[in-house]
Formats: structure tokens, C-alpha cells, sequence
């Protein structure tokens, strides 16, 4: 699956939706951590409206005490754009930034030759308190699948399938994962892969 191209001369507004950390094989002793941070992003469609087209983006920082925030220039610029209250240099301090709405505006740069997906050339804070907001709305009639058939075009196991099934289904709920009546998750396939491939 390939990642969207955003456009690198205009903002986007951008919600945080997903902290999490990420194994790394740095020495255990060593206090460092990666953090992935995940957002949605919405378009500026006219004055005061910001839609969602249902793409996501994500970058991944490493921070712990051996980091500090005021000699890293980029680990500075999320804390500042995220309105972080508690110091940056704490891994709990990115996970608790998910407990509320947090939004960015973001201008991205052009494609990364590894990975394909876009930089960030510009982050500050945003507000959507006066903006009408649009949400991507799923065909909830197509393209729900079943967690085998999921596993299949992820290339991976059920059982992979559905631990991440566990994590994504906290923030995303009914648009990725449905029940039928005897209790069987089905997932929806489209959002399923674009999430698995960030």
C-alpha cells in the first residue's frame, strides 16, 4: 500500500490520536524510549471548515533524561506545538498528552527517500475551537472483513492481526471494528491497512 503524497505548500490542521512507545534495542539501562505519535489529519477546505479525507501521519521522537529538551531543537518544537505542561524529557509526559485533544497545524515537506512518507517542515500549535470540523465517513456497507481475511493481506498471523486489532480499536472503535451478532469482530479492511502500514 502506498502512503499519501501531502501537498508541502499549504497547513494542515492535525489531532493527535495515538501516543505509544516502540521497542528499540538500545542497552535496557539506558533510559531512553521511543515515542510514535499518530494524527489524523483534516484539510483546510474553506474559512472555518476542516475535513477529514481519512489519512493519518505519524513520527516517531526519542526522548529519556540523556535527551535534554532545550539542546534538541526538535524535540522541543512538538512539546511547544503540543502545548506540553510537564517536562518532555519524561516518556509518561507523551503518553498523557492522549488523555485530551490535542491539535497541531502542519506544514509537511517533501517525501522521505526511506519510508515514503512526508517530513515535517513546520509544526506550531492550533486551535479548532472556531473551526466547523467534517469527519472521513467510512462505507459502512463494503469492505468489512474478517479477521482472517485481514491477516491475509496484512501478509501476517490472526493472532498478530488481532493484538493490534486491541490496541487500534481504543482510538478508532466502530470506524475499524464492528461485531457481528454471535460476537465476531469484523474489521474494516481499507483503514485496517492504512493504519498497518504507518
Amino acid at each position: 500500500m502506498t502512503r499519501y503524497n501531502f501537498q508541502t505548500n499549504k497547513p494542515y490542521a492535525a489531532k493527535l490520536t495515538k501516543v505509544s512507545t516502540r521497542p528499540i534495542e538500545n542497552d535496557p539501562a539506558i533510559a531512553l524510549t521511543l515515542i510514535r505519535l499518530e494524527f489524523k489529519i483534516y484539510w483546510v477546505v474553506r474559512q472555518s471548515c476542516l475535513e477529514s479525507q481519512g489519512e493519518i501521519a505519524c513520527r516517531e521522537l526519542v526522548v529519556g533524561p540523556l535527551i535534554p529538551c532545550d539542546r534538541d531543537a526538535g524535540l522541543l518544537a512538538y512539546a511547544q506545538a503540543l502545548r506540553m505542561a510537564t517536562p518532555p524529557e519524561d516518556p509518561g509526559s507523551w503518553l498523557h498528552l492522549q488523555r485530551g485533544d490535542r491539535w497541531i497545524e502542519i506544514t509537511f515537506g517533501p517525501r522521505e527517500t526511506e519510508g515514503s512518507r512526508n517530513s515535517f517542515r513546520d509544526i506550531r500549535p492550533f486551535s479548532p475551537d472556531r473551526w466547523s470540523i467534517k469527519e472521513y465517513l467510512y462505507d459502512r456497507t463494503a469492505d468489512w472483513v474478517t479477521i482472517a481475511a485481514a491477516a491475509d493481506a496484512a501478509q501476517v498471523s490472526k493472532s498478530t492481526v488481532r493484538r493490534r486489532l486491541d490496541e487500534l480499536e481504543l482510538n478508532w472503535g466502530g470506524e475499524l471494528v464492528t461485531r457481528t451478532g454471535g460476537g465476531q469482530r469484523r474489521v474494516y479492511l481499507p483503514l485496517f491497512m492504512r493504519l498497518w502500514n504507518e
